[in-house]
């Protein structure tokens, strides 16, 4: 296609709705294959004698750890760490009735685990007791004098008395680590030390607590290997590498293993993988990368195999067999259902070249499988009606609920509904399915900071911004864990960016850089734009000395920098070439959170209004020999790989010099960046104003959308570093076209992004002398690759309207009747 030739604007398709679709619930998802429902294998007998004396600590182990969850997400930290802190008391030595016992039967589990509880809570009063005492003691010089003079043997009997005391203190020493040596491992406990453990090391991304993290998995890791069967071909540590050319294991190998052995299994799993992504995060190397993906192969052939055998129980059962001797518990149906469906949710998010390579070796991916598969575990359904009062109290009652992983699999969901899906646009969004899973969990955990969050975060993403701000400033937050709190503060801020309330962006900003430490990079960068918008000409100074910071604070994860990280290094380096200056920091970061999808109508106004004042101002300053050749077609006026196969610019106009010489505009070397940076961001906002869902379509606002991305098309070659406005002008533009039925079109372009991971191919000159590389070109793949699914939606629903004879609109993706 020649360069010159202008686009019909409207070659096909059948116009845009009158009235927006949902983007925030849609139907659920027509899946490929049907869901296991692993909740009905449960047949662990609580009313039968175990066989072992390891089962027995398993059971006691894991109904006090099910307190101790409970404490922990009720915000109730210190009481689960204290009960860990003390660790496990051996079965033989739970009381029962004033004597001690050794376990006989399953139904005293309960019973027996809360006086191991008691027991410990003596013991650990006992020993906090103990450890005073030479405090109190030692306090007063005159008290010190008198204890050591009174303390010291004054004759032979009493020396032979001491010495007796000590060596029968030595031999009680001995005793007791023998004992503990033979006593059974908890190896729940210790996966339990290493989540938490490992949640710290998140929330405050210091090396200390990675390390701290990484050595608890570990240990998990050890305690669960000497409980395994340990007799199947590649399932030894030594053989990783064996494990990952067999591929999985057969559901034969986990039939032979008693209920204990399975589960070591799963923990050695899970252990595994956990301390995995620990690993990448502290050693920050690519080759880790790889060691730790043989790891990941590993515990996946594990948890295959556990899926495997639980697929061959639910046969049974189908079959009308008895499955009572398979033994079957809720916290081995949860553990398998969370590990198998991360697993296939995971790696749906990678690119397609490696998820295929990924599936070639075995790995699983089906993101909407994986979600239904965790939405089985809790007995979810996205298409049921409202519960009775008697559905809801069987629901609380079901002895799913206690399964120890069962709240991480209600998380999995609500997490990529709320979450995930604000950064990465996903198909088959339904938050008010989340908020049902979440209101659900609030009822039992009313303190929980995370379903605390969740609801706000649910408030947020459905642009109820001061209702979210409410539940946010609402969560407490126990003081040694207040780098938690950090996630509120932040979602606080990018709220009050949103609604140019830039004294909070400010506080919240540098709370943030003092306290925080997930990327002092981007805190020193939000610091110092809430400032510059704040506009207080005292905080100047301040504001140049953290953007010579910025770039300083980079960090590496797996090797590679983090785009948002590269993102505020950029922007930095402008600030300080030219002279302090930035255009519209605020909105131009708020892109990398996708918070113009939060705005409600009243916001997005503001903040066009915002954004257009800045765009006059620009055109003002557009040299008059530019806008005398805006009817000419420019570089980027036709986007198809075809047309810049000869180069940059080639045969798009003659006179280039001429033009480039025209196009100076005098001390504003990066002007025609600032000028697109604008257009771009009026046509973002206004695309989100006619499309805003559930809400008559804006023609108005389409058409300054349409025109403001043109403009980025036009003067796109002119351009030194922000290049990213011209990919996102284009993937918006296909947005548009998919919501007015022209889905060939906006594959088209879709493709035409993905073939721009060589950058030379845009024809722009920045990119061909090397400068300007997108920082955000992930950023932008992520977000095609969800288009791409987008028109796959689009079209599976027209051609069923066609077969069903329904006048359903071309792309339009409407929401069912639950």
């Amino acid at each position: 296609m020649s360069p010159s030739v202008k686009i019909d604007e409207h070659p096909q398709g059948e116009g845009f709705p009158a009235f927006n679709a949902s983007r925030r619930r849609q139907p659920p998802p027509k899946l490929k294959k049907p869901v296991p429902h692993y909740r009905h294998l449960v047949r662990w007998s609580k009313d039968s004698v175990p066989a072992s004396i390891e089962e027995q600590q398993m059971n006691q182990d894991l109904i006090l750890l099910r307190k101790g969850l409970d404490q922990f997400l009720n915000s109730h930290m210190s009481e689960c760490e204290e009960m860990l802190a003390r660790g496990p008391v051996p079965v033989s030595q739970v009381r029962v009735n004033g004597s001690v016992q050794g376990s006989t039967a399953s139904a005293m589990a309960a019973q027996k685990a809360m006086e191991a509880l008691k027991l410990h809570d003596e013991a650990f009063i006992e020993e906090k007791g103990n450890k005073k005492e030479p405090v109190e003691v030692q306090s007063k010089d005159d008290d010190l004098s008198s204890v050591t003079s009174s303390s010291t043997p004054s004759n032979k009997d009493d020396k032979k008395s001491n010495s007796t005391t000590t060596s029968t203190s030595s031999d009680s020493k001995k005793k007791k680590k023998k004992e503990e040596d033979n006593a059974p491992k908890a190896m729940y406990y210790e996966l339990a030390k290493g989540i938490i453990q490992g949640l710290k090391a998140l929330v405050t991304f210091d090396v200390e607590e990675i390390e701290k993290g990484m050595q608890a998995f570990e240990q998990a890791i050890k305690t669960a290997d000497k409980q395994r069967k340990g007799t199947i071909i590649g399932l030894g540590s030594v053989k990783a590498v064996g494990s990952f050319v067999v591929g999985t294991i057969g559901a034969g190998s986990f039939r032979s293993m008693n209920r204990v052995q399975k589960h070591a299994e799963l923990i050695y799993a899970e252990a595994t993988i956990l301390r995995s992504l620990l690993s990448v995060l502290y050693h920050l190397d690519v080759w880790m990368v790889v060691e730790e993906c043989i790891n990941l192969r590993h515990a996946f052939t594990i948890i295959q195999g556990l899926k495997s055998y639980m697929d061959s129980v639910e046969s049974e059962l189908r079959a009308g067999k008895s499955i009572d001797h398979h033994q079957i518990d809720e916290h081995l149906v949860s553990g398998v259902t969370l590990s198998y469906s991360l697993y296939n949710i995971v790696i749906s998010f990678l690119p397609e070249v490696i998820v295929k390579m990924l599936q070639f070796i075995g790995f699983p991916s089906d993101r909407d499988w994986g979600m239904a598969m965790l939405g089985a575990c809790g007995d979810w359904n996205p298409m049921a009606p409202p519960e009775s009062p008697q559905q809801h109290a069987e629901r609380l009652a079901s002895s799913s609920n206690e399964g120890v992983r069962r709240q991480f699999c209600d998380m999995v969901p609500i997490i990529f509904q709320v979450i995930v899906s604000s950064f990465i646009p996903m198909n088959h969004i339904d938050l008010g399915y989340a908020q049902r899973i979440n209101d659900y969990n609030l009822e039992l955990y009313p303190e929980s900071p995370f379903f605390l969050f969740f609801k706000g975060r649910n408030l947020q993403v459905t642009s109820k911004l001061d209702e979210a701000v409410a539940v946010y400033r609402s969560v407490k937050i126990e003081p040694h864990w207040h780098n938690l709190n950090h996630i509120f503060v932040f979602e606080e801020m990018m709220i009050a960016m949103m609604q140019g309330d830039h004294d909070t962006a400010c506080k919240n900003s540098r709370q943030l850089l003092k306290e925080s430490r997930w990327s002092k990079c981007a805190f020193r960068y939000l610091t110092a734009i809430t400032g510059y918008e704040r506009g207080d000409p005292a905080e100047k100074k301040k504001i140049d000395n953290l953007m010579n910071k910025v770039e300083g604070g980079m960090q590496k994860v797996a090797g590679m920098s983090i785009f948002f990280e590269t993102f505020c290094a950029r922007k930095s380096k402008r600030f300080l070439n030219e002279g302090g200056r930035l255009l519209l920091p605020n909105y131009d970061f708020m892109l990398l959170w996708n918070t113009f999808d939060m705005m409600p109508p009243k916001v997005l106004q503001s903040v066009l209004a915002h954004i257009s004042s800045e765009v006059r101002r620009l055109e003002a300053l557009l040299p008059a020999k530019m806008k005398a050749r805006e009817d000419q077609p420019l570089a980027a006026k036709d986007q198809t790989i075809e047309a810049f196969s000869g180069g940059y610019l080639s045969g798009m106009f003659s006179n280039k010099n001429a033009i480039l010489n025209d196009s100076k505009v005098n001390n504003y070397e990066n002007f025609y960046d600032d000028y697109c940076l604008a257009f771009f961001l009026q046509g973002l906002v206004a695309y989100h104003s006619a499309f805003f869902p559930e809400e008559a379509f804006n023609s108005e606002m389409c058409e300054l959308a349409l025109h403001s991305f043109e403009t980025v098309f036009r003067y796109a070659p002119l351009m030194k570093d922000d290049t990213y406005t011209y990919y996102f002008s284009h993937y918006y533009r296909a947005k548009i076209w998919i919501h007015e039925g022209r889905l060939d079109d906006a594959q088209a372009r879709f493709k035409y992004l993905l073939g721009l991971s060589n950058t030379n191919l845009l024809g722009l000159p920045a990119l061909v002398g090397g400068k300007g590389k997108n920082s955000l070109e992930l950023f932008v793949l992520l977000k095609v690759h969800s288009g791409l699914l987008d028109i796959e939606t689009a079209r599976a629903a027209k051609s069923e309207a066609s077969l069903k004879g329904s006048s359903i609109r071309t792309g339009s993706i409407r929401s069912g009747k639950y």
